[in-house]
């Protein structure tokens, strides 16, 4: 059987000799641009690349996983405090202070990061995620503090270096969610992301409820 050129060009060759034509170029693609679409609005329904809340909460997961590395390396405790710029924004600020400063005199570890249009809320961390081991959810005006063996504790305090109480939790909830100008609208009441911090061990991964 002697295949043209023309006709190889044009279509994928039908080597089964019978009837039935190959597929063309253009449809082969068409098919995989449709799967692509199909893909695309299933990972939205789920949480994936349509959640604006997921973004947010890996830079803090991030920054947790930071901080813990700086505070073992220079055997001193770093804070990460969120401080409203204003309802709209908050700065997540790493502090630490120096040999020999007073808790009033903090040094900002690195610039602060800032977080445009996000909510930092107790109220978002359903109760599921902790049931059955003891833990808390962090509010905006509270700190993690990351001790020098690694540790997470929650500070308190909006001047100086947080105030660490002597109680190492389990675990540590953030509930971060998606505002527009400050209020949260009634389709992104769903959109929260939550970051797990497992306190004993300084690391902090990334959920959904």
């Amino acid at each position: 059987m002697t295949v043209s050129r023309r006709e190889c060009g044009g279509r994928v060759a039908n080597l089964g000799g019978g009837g039935n034509r190959g597929f063309s170029l253009v449809e082969l693609l068409t098919v995989l641009a449709i799967v692509m679409v199909l893909m695309t609005a299933m990972g939205g329904l789920w949480g994936g690349s349509g959640s604006r809340a997921l973004e947010p909460a890996v830079r803090i997961a991030r920054a947790v996983e930071f901080a813990r590395a700086q505070a073992v390396a220079r055997n001193r405790s770093v804070a990460i405090r969120f401080d409203w710029i204003d309802n709209r924004e908050l700065a997540m600020r790493f502090l630490w202070l120096r040999p020999g400063a007073s808790t009033t005199e903090v040094v900002e570890l690195r610039r602060a990061e800032r977080l445009r249009n996000m909510l930092i809320s107790p109220k978002l961390v359903p109760a599921g995620p902790a049931a059955g081991l003891p833990s808390h959810a962090l509010a905006a005006d509270e700190s993690l503090v990351i001790s020098a063996d690694g540790q997470v504790y929650v500070g308190t305090g909006s001047r100086g270096f947080p105030v660490v109480g002597d109680e190492l939790l389990p675990l540590i909830y953030l509930g971060v969610q998606p505002t527009r100008d400050g209020r949260v609208v009634s389709a992104e009441k769903r959109d929260v992301a939550i970051v797990q911090v497992q306190c004993a061990t300084g690391t902090a991964r990334v959920m959904q409820p």
